[in-house]
């Protein structure tokens, strides 16, 4: 059994993302081999509610993740990148040297690229520990795809000088770890092409709870094609994708198939994501917030993954994937997943909206990828097969 301190930047309950998923299985693997935790992470004390776990110590601080815009004009002047620099903070610093002075820490998991910067701190007060860094992705590589999309000339320009110090500070601070895990193959070729000093990169997947994603009957009472997105919509990869989605590919599904109902499920939609349902009041339905999210996959007629800017790979594809459903994505989207004839991919506009037609009205082809699908998610994707690499190194 070992001593392990944790930080994470987002507290990884309820487990309603695919981060907070990761990170909270992983704490619950932790658990059960009988590791004590000691956990570091932000809180928003208003929103978010506390779970208590065995064999794990909790530190919080309170935290509003909402980006200021003063701040975000002063980061133009300031060396660490906006998404760094924001969660630097005087209170973590002080729990990290109280938790290394008092307790017997065997290593520490540094879980997202956002808490990476504490390493500094950790080599100074106790240099022997091992850290090991946790990336969920490659943050600059989901930068530099926000920048390339984006046409506001004023808002490219600044993703682009956030990109630029992001890629040199993600590939500095890699190379202080002394083992980092990456969730896909893509990423960890990602890291060492980025900076090829840095060696020591291991892929652990993520895995599926196939004690809550698995396939659930759907009675449809209606004649409705469903098509479905799920994600936490403050984040700028899923609103972009939805808005994409509902400027390029559903007119046209809308010329063929008046009954449509889009559900776009995931907390704090921005105004942009809720003005879509009234400019197809029959047609979308912003949900918001939903304490289960299962019910809507297993509504779905075809779950859509439409990413055209991310990184790191996409939990929602396996957990509908083990729900046995159908899935149009792009081809970022799919990345890291790697199962063949499990879903579509599609990156234009016209082959989403064809590959979405194909899955409505060629039942027998669904039926095979759905099948597909969900007998590959089940053979690849389980705790036990993904976790061992982590539990091997630790």
């Amino acid at each position: 059994m070992s001593n392990i301190l944790f930080l994470t930047h987002i507290y990884p309950y309820p487990p309603d993302d695919g981060g907070r998923i990761v990170t909270f299985n992983t704490l619950r693997i932790l658990q059960e081999r009988k590791h004590k935790v000691f956990l570091f992470s932000f809180m928003d004390k208003l929103n978010e509610k506390k779970y208590d776990m065995e064999n794990l110590e909790q530190h919080l601080v309170n935290k509003d993740y909402s980006n200021d815009t003063i701040n975000l004009i002063k980061n133009l002047f300031e060396k660490l990148p906006f998404t760094m620099k924001k969660y630097v903070d005087s209170s973590v610093e002080k729990i990290i040297e109280k938790v290394l002075k008092t307790e017997q820490i065997d290593f520490v998991i540094l879980d997202h690229l956002h808490m990476a910067n504490y390493v500094n701190l950790i080599r100074k007060l106790k240099p022997e520990i091992p850290v090991y860094l946790r990336q969920h992705n490659i943050e600059s590589i989901i930068m530099k795809r926000a920048y390339e999309k984006e046409e506001n000339i004023l808002k490219k320009l600044y993703l682009l000088f956030q990109y630029k110090k992001l890629h040199k500070y993600e590939s500095n601070i890699c190379e202080l770890m002394d083992r980092i895990f990456v969730i896909t193959e893509e990423d960890k070729e990602m890291l060492i092409n980025m900076n090829p000093a840095i060696q020591d990169i291991e892929v652990v997947k993520a895995g599926v709870d196939f004690t809550k994603y698995k396939p659930i009957s759907y009675e449809k009472r209606n004649k409705e094609y469903n098509l479905v997105f799920l994600g936490a919509m403050n984040w700028l990869p899923n609103e972009n994708g939805v808005m994409w989605f509902t400027d390029n590919v559903l007119p046209k599904l809308l010329d063929k198939f008046s009954n449509i109902k889009f559900y776009i499920v995931g907390k704090n939609p921005s105004e942009k994501i809720m003005e879509l349902h009234k400019r197809y009041p029959d047609n979308i339905k912003v949900t918001g917030y939903v304490e289960d999210e299962r019910e809507y996959i297993a509504m779905a007629d075809v779950f859509i993954v439409p990413l055209l800017i991310g990184g790191g790979m996409r939990l929602k594809i396996l957990n509908a994937l083990a729900m046995k459903k159908a899935i149009v994505t792009t081809t970022i989207g799919a990345e890291g997943i790697n199962l063949n004839d499990s879903y579509m991919v599609a990156d234009s506009s016209s082959e989403f909206s064809n590959a979405i037609e194909k899955l409505f009205l060629d039942i027998e082809y669904r039926e095979y990828i759905e099948k597909n699908g969900y007998e590959q998610v089940v053979k690849y994707y389980s705790f036990d097969a993904v976790s061992k690499p982590l539990l091997d190194a630790l």
